[in-house]
């Protein structure tokens, strides 16, 4: 049996309209598929969770059909059950899982592909847990995690009215771009304590820090050309304050990866991250936003398993 957790409201309509198409696939029947729409943001987690708890055993894999912020829910909902094999159909506006993972299916296609002939793949993603809760405060992420105008363009892009706003325009691809324009003007550096592998590093201040998995994120910047998600490691990214003009033009340089070139720009590999600051720090994981004080991250050491084409 196959669990489907759909987002109905992901990709502009787009993840709903391809669910109906789905359901008329024979394969949907013949593999006894059950569905769920997604009703808020935490129900794609709370719905993983419950179904793997009932039926672990039984389950030939979960298929989200939604965006990154969805996946990323399924990933914490089943965090206890890593052999639970997740199936991604790409559905939102940013799909940079996808990109990560070489994901190069799209679509009912790739629904068949999973359902006939899946192809099993262990994919180590990260952990990380916020302002020192580390016992039961222990989350993941499959993209990246990012501080300061990281978090604060990701806090713009999520806004009601913003994101309304790019769909009647139909530029919903355009969502993280165009929310980074509109904060560029307001950038602030950030106040911060580094460390990389336990090392204090003798860097406080910078408009960003962005640890990642894969090279891409803001639908299709590829932020760390180097990360690659099968590695140990972790990618930091570290951009030092800097001019409105010149962050504009860092920005525009990103989605050919050209950035890294740039003098205030620093890139250090590293497996466990810790970041912490004397006021509240903007962050975004997997294109979700909010606060914190302090942050531990670490490549997770044991994987998850993902069926990828």
């Amino acid at each position: 049996m196959y669990i489907m957790i759909v987002n109905p409201v992901a990709g502009n309509g787009k993840a709903m309209s391809l669910f109906r198409r789905i359901q008329k696939e024979p394969l949907y029947k013949k593999e006894n598929c059950r569905s769920f729409l997604t009703e808020e943001t935490g129900h794609a987690e709370r719905l993983a969770l419950q179904v793997t708890k009932i039926h672990h055993e039984s389950l030939k894999g979960i298929i989200v059909l939604g965006g990154d912020g969805t996946l990323h829910e399924v990933v914490n909902g089943i965090r206890n059950y890593s052999e639970t094999p997740v199936c991604f159909i790409p559905a939102g506006s940013g799909n940079d899982f996808a990109r990560g993972t070489s994901l190069k299916k799209r679509g009912l296609k790739l629904f068949r592909s999973y359902v006939r002939n899946p192809k099993k793949s262990k994919v180590y993603l990260a952990n990380y847990s916020l302002n020192n809760r580390q016992k039961h405060g222990r989350r993941m992420f499959m993209n990246s995690i990012g501080f300061g105008l990281d978090g604060v363009v990701v806090a713009v892009a999520n806004q009601q009215k913003y994101r309304s706003w790019t769909k009647r325009l139909h530029i919903t691809k355009l969502t993280y771009p165009l929310a980074l324009l509109r904060s560029i003007s307001k950038a602030k550096p950030i106040q911060f304590e580094l460390s990389l592998d336990g090392k204090q590093m003798n860097i406080h201040q910078a408009m960003m820090v962005t640890i990642t998995n894969h090279p891409y994120y803001g639908g299709g910047m590829k932020i760390a050309p180097k990360a690659n998600i099968n590695s140990k490691g972790l990618s930091i990214l570290v951009v030092k304050p800097i001019s409105k003009k010149k962050l504009l033009a860092m920005f525009i340089s990103v989605f050919f990866g050209l950035h890294t070139k740039m003098k205030e720009v620093e890139e250090w590999k590293a497996s466990s991250v810790h970041i912490s600051s004397g006021q509240p720090l903007p962050f975004q994981v997997d294109g979700q936003n909010g606060s914190c004080c302090d942050c531990s991250i670490k490549k997770a050491e044991t994987s998850t398993t993902f069926y990828l084409d």
